[in-house]
């Protein structure tokens, strides 16, 4: 029964890690600076309605009204840019939060970016996010 429920993690596990990918390109106009873009596509979802008003990892109040997002890594204050996949929805978002770690997706948006991006109804959706600039580290 244990090496069953091990089993199944695991697969679980590569699962998800198979939805997640990241690339990077260097890429430089002149030879004094080189300019590295970030993509990542994986599963985004959004932040229930019980947390507006609650504070975020930055120390700021969650606003479901708000163009913000979670991001286990990112520095606060990076802006981003998410697309939906599936219907190829942008929207530009700013990071003020971090996930928990038990939260395997790699983003969690405010209520009002998975409306402009087409997902309320469904609560999931597989994104690429791209860096366009990035906060405070």
């Amino acid at each position: 029964m244990h090496r069953q429920r091990w089993l199944a993690k695991a697969l679980i596990a590569a699962s998800l890690a198979a939805f997640c990918t990241l690339s990077r390109a260097e890429y430089s106009d002149d030879l004094s600076q080189t300019v590295t873009v970030e993509k990542q596509v994986g599963i985004a979802s959004y932040y229930s309605d019980k947390f507006h008003g609650r504070r975020t990892a930055s120390g700021e109040r969650y606003d479901k009204n708000a163009l913000t997002a979670v991001h286990s890594h990112l520095p606060f204050g990076t802006l981003i840019k998410v697309t939906n996949l599936r219907n190829h929805r942008t929207v530009e978002l700013r990071i003020n939060d971090r996930k928990h770690a038990h939260n395997r997706r790699l983003l969690d948006v405010s209520k009002r970016a998975a409306q402009e991006l087409g997902f309320v109804g469904s609560g999931l959706a597989k994104v690429e996010i791209e860096i366009l600039r990035l906060g405070d580290t």
